[in-house]
């Protein structure tokens, strides 16, 4: 029995028809009339044979009982089984038929004629035999049966193909035949002609338009013209001794006309695909090897039933290419998307039906024949009119190359650069009114080279460059007129046919106005010195390994005392005493030397082959210039002083920049050891080592602020009399090196963030990223009964630190009373009044406040009572090593009686071993902190888990898990 799917498949391809085991036969009864013209066979029994094993007289037994009812045309799509048709024919007595099978690609096709259960004949025939031997001549297959007698006759067909198995039967007289034959050879000869006639059309339209759309246009026209030569028999009929060349032709068509429509729709309507591209490209592959596939099979069922799924999925390819079209507004989409919706339908519908998705169409044959015909002229309709428009577009670009060339004419004679041809040899043939001005003549002189005019040796290199490129070149070089005037000029040459053409600009005023400008750029526009660039330039010249000539030694100058003249008379006496000096200086320096102005008050110097002794006179003498130099304004004379950095331009250094730093170090510690002195750099020098690297701190701060190199520690705190609920530690400061990675304590940058005045910055920073910590830690915030925080100065007595402080605390909802401000004691007692404001504003808010460092200065004793604070931090330094120090327990233990007295709590810090941390406790006080407790670790190892969804339901929703 046939299996369940078969049924399924069944009833898709063949429509309606039984699906249980008949009895009665189908009958086809035909009178002399009806047999005139074709007639379809109505009904047959259907019978598989899997091995292909069964012979005919078996199935003639078996397909009734075991055949399935076939309603109209059976088509049983891919298989590699044998499959059996049968029928009872009733016709008039001695008629002669010929039966008709309109599908082209049959493999092995049988016919057993019975009558009255006695076999007549068998009839052999397929697309695997000689067109000659496969009945008669006609495109598909016909079949001549012998006269027929009284009947009825039991007609039994069996086929086996690769292809998908299609079964139109017809029966027609064998006198109509004839009729029949000439009818479908002329139609197939006059579609397939008419196909090669459009491929030979537009092959012609390419060769002058040259539009590549017209290729892939051309080269699905001839897939289809190839597919329809191969299916309606044309090349059979031509080669009859090759019968597996049509298959082969065909197999051939497939890919050219799926990839030709796809290029073309793609190229028409110039569609950028985005991601269809690649969906593309991967579907062309697969379309050539599957098609390679069927060639090289021999048409086996696989090959085909894939190739069958591709033209499928080129259907669709094609469907959403043409709606993407549709979407990007392209022109002419929406004609395009209607011509080729019928082709598009086609391919579509055709494979459905070939594997049995949806019912095939009745009229699907004569759909199949004139359908891509009619699309494919529908095309070429659409085609026209782009075509129209782009001859359009050539005669309007033809009519404006002539207007072109008419104004070229007219730029040529008005035109303000100078343009003139020549013949490869130099030899100037033509030249416009503005070459002949810049040459200084009325017209062009006769007989006149261009070598003369740029030199030989420069129009050689120019002849030589035009030749090795063979394109345009175009240069600056100078130009020397019939007037014998030199000119700078911008020279453009490029071959046209068998002359040079050339254009030539006067760049003789550019080229003066460039050099005023460099100039300008290399000198102060106050003092006519050298200007800061121009020093750096020939200053990271000099120091090149391969520089000819070094300078030998650099001079910072900073003047002392300018500030008053600009605060006392204004800029304009400012910048009229430097006037003044900068010629005063450059009149005490030897003639290869460089003076230069740095900006504002300071100057450097390049000195060349001094040594150290020399120099260092030099410098002197400059200072003395400086210090014996009045300047008067207004009557009112001004006596100026400056500090001058010496440094010795050796190999030690490599670029201008390390120069500068360290000569302008050298200036700076002369200004700090009194002014108006001289100071020579020295790399052992403790004071400038400290400035350079206050120096070199500075940028790394600023950029540790801005990308985040800082991060923050925690220290816990411990109590020691009594146990106390919830986390208690001191938030700490380090910085992380981005090149090494190595942690740097504050220690090592905080005297250079005082000086250069970031220390509000950095306290900004820790008090804000410490806050958003809490606010996204809120577990950790839950536990945590005291944070503290150091602060400086600047951040304490800023109003706008106090309001940014409360606004923060507010908008994140931390609670006051968990953060704790620890203040070092030279800040607190500093301004008492004013300490004690600021003290009493911070516990307002709720906050703690804590003395730090509390003993080093022995006058706080006094001040304490009248500080409002919480919590007294007693220094380290009377706690390291306490055990073994009486006098130091003896003062530890004053400062906790006193701040017991005074209601504070306290803490010792820097507790490094156990005894340490036993003395504390004996002597009463409160809580400690040190490495014997823990060392500083990173505030991140204290962050809230992170829960699996199932633990965050759970916290969300206690009941959850219940």
């Amino acid at each position: 029995m046939i299996p369940l799917f078969r049924y399924v498949l069944l009833i898709l391809f063949t429509g309606l028809f039984s699906g249980q085991a008949l009895a009665a036969w189908p009958l086809m009864t035909l009178s002399a009339e009806q047999l005139a013209s074709p007639v379809e066979v109505p009904a047959s029994l259907l019978l598989e044979d899997p091995g292909a094993q069964l012979t005919a007289s078996e199935v003639l037994e078996r397909i009734g009982e075991q055949g399935l009812r076939v309603e109209g045309t059976p088509r049983l799509g891919y298989s590699a089984s044998a499959w059996w048709l049968a029928f009872e024919l009733q016709a008039p007595a001695a008629s002669k038929l010929n039966l008709i099978i309109a599908h082209p690609f049959l493999d092995d096709l049988e016919v057993w004629l019975y009558e009255r259960d006695q076999l007549v004949a068998p009839f052999f025939s397929g697309d695997h035999r000689p067109f000659l031997q496969r009945g008669e001549p006609y495109p598909h297959f016909m079949l001549s049966l012998p006269r027929l007698g009284g009947g009825p006759h039991t007609l039994l067909l069996r086929v086996q193909s690769g292809s998908a198995i299609s079964l139109p039967l017809q029966l027609v007289s064998a006198e109509s035949s004839s009729l029949l034959l000439a009818h479908d050879w002329l139609q197939s000869g006059l579609l397939v002609g008419a196909l090669f006639s459009l491929v030979l059309l537009y092959l012609i339209r390419f060769s002058t338009l040259r539009e590549r759309q017209l290729v892939w246009f051309c080269l699905t026209l001839f897939g289809v013209a190839l597919y329809n030569a191969a299916v309606h028999g044309l090349v059979t009929l031509l080669a009859p001794q090759w019968p597996w060349l049509p298959m082969q032709l065909a197999n051939l068509a497939n890919p050219l006309m799926l990839l030709g429509s796809t290029l073309y729709i793609g190229h028409a309507l110039k569609l950028q695909l985005g991601w269809l591209a690649p969906v593309r490209n991967l579907l062309f592959v697969l379309v050539l090897l599957v098609s390679a596939w069927t060639m090289l099979s021999q048409g086996h069922y696989r090959s085909y039933q894939s190739l069958n799924l591709l033209i499928l999925l080129t259907g669709a390819l094609q469907l959403a290419m043409l709606l993407l079209a549709v979407k990007q507004r392209r022109p002419y989409a929406p004609g395009y998307l209607l011509a080729w919706s019928a082709a598009l339908l086609l391919l579509l519908w055709v494979p459905l039906g070939r594997i049995g998705l949806i019912p095939p169409l009745p009229a699907i044959n004569y759909v199949h024949v004139y359908l891509p015909v009619i699309t494919l002229l529908l095309f070429s309709g659409m085609l026209d009119k782009q075509l129209e428009r782009i001859r359009q577009a050539l005669l309007d670009s033809q009519a404006e190359a002539i207007g072109n060339l008419q104004q070229y004419q007219a730029l040529f004679n008005s035109s303000s650069e100078g343009i003139f041809r020549c013949d490869p040899s130099g030899r100037l043939l033509e030249a416009n009114p503005s070459f002949c001005r810049l040459l200084g003549v009325s017209a062009l002189p006769e007989g006149l080279f261009i070598e003369h005019l740029l030199g030989d040796a420069q129009w050689t290199r120019q002849r030589s460059a035009l030749q090795r490129e063979q394109s345009a070149i175009s240069q600056e070089c100078q130009l020397r007129g019939c007037d014998g005037r030199l000119r700078w000029v911008y020279l453009s040459l490029h071959p046209q046919g068998d002359c040079i053409e050339g254009i030539v600009v006067d760049l003789s005023e550019r080229h003066a106005l460039e050099e005023r400008l460099h100039y300008l750029a290399a000198h102060d526009s106050l003092t006519g010195l050298l200007s800061r660039r121009e020093l750096e330039r020939l200053l990271q010249a000099s120091l090149e390994p391969s520089a000819e000539a070094r300078f030998s030694h650099l001079l910072c100058l900073d003047l002392d005392q300018f500030k008053q003249v600009n605060d006392l008379c204004g800029h304009a006496a400012g910048d009229q005493l430097l006037r003044q000096l900068s010629s005063h200086l450059q009149h005490q320096l030897p003639a290869d030397a460089a003076l230069a102005r740095l900006g504002g008050d300071e100057f450097a110097v390049l000195l060349r082959d001094a040594d150290d002794m020399a120099a260092q006179a030099q410098a002197e003498q400059l200072r003395q210039c400086v210090e014996q130099f009045v300047f008067t304004w207004a009557g009112r004379p001004f006596r100026l002083q400056v500090s001058i950095g010496l440094l010795q331009l050796n190999a030690d250094i490599s670029d201008w920049q390390t120069a500068l730093s360290w000569a302008d170090s050298a200036s700076q510690q002369a200004k700090h050891q009194g002014r108006n002195r001289v100071q020579q750099f020295n790399p052992a020098d403790g004071a400038l080592l400290e400035h350079q690297r206050q120096l070199q701190w500075l940028t790394r701060l600023r950029e540790a602020i801005d990308q985040g190199h800082f991060e923050l520690f925690y220290q816990p705190v411990v109590a020691l009399q009594e146990a106390a609920a919830g986390l208690r530690y001191e938030v700490l400061l380090r910085y992380r090196d981005p090149r090494s990675g190595e942690w740097i304590s504050p220690a090592q940058f905080l005297g250079a963030a005082e000086r250069y005045g970031l220390l509000g910055a950095i306290d900004r920073w820790v008090l804000l990223h410490l806050l958003q910590w809490l606010a996204d830690n809120p577990r950790h915030l839950s536990q945590l009964a005291q944070v503290n925080i150091n602060l400086t100065a600047s951040a304490l007595l800023s109003g706008d630190f106090h309001q940014l402080l409360s606004s923060e605390l507010q908008r994140l909802g931390i609670p006051a009373h968990k953060l704790c401000i620890e203040v070092t004691e030279m800040v607190a007692l500093g301004e008492l009044g004013v300490s004690a404001q600021w003290i009493e504003q911070l516990r307002s808010q709720g906050l703690k406040v804590a003395l730090d460092d509390f003993g080093s200065g022995f006058a706080s004793y006094a001040y304490l009572r009248h500080l409002p604070l919480d919590i007294l931090k007693i220094d380290g330094s009377f706690i390291q090593g306490i055990e073994h120090d009486p006098i130091n327990q003896a003062m530890v233990g004053s400062m906790q009686q006193i701040a017991r007295q005074l209601g504070l709590r306290t803490v010792a810090e820097f507790v490094e071993s156990e005894a340490d941390l036993a003395c504390v406790r004996r002597l009463g006080i409160d809580y400690a902190q040190g490495y014997c407790i823990e060392r500083p670790q990173p505030l991140s190892q204290l962050a809230d888990p992170v829960l699996t969804a199932e633990q965050l339901s759970l916290a969300l929703d206690p009941t959850a898990g219940r």
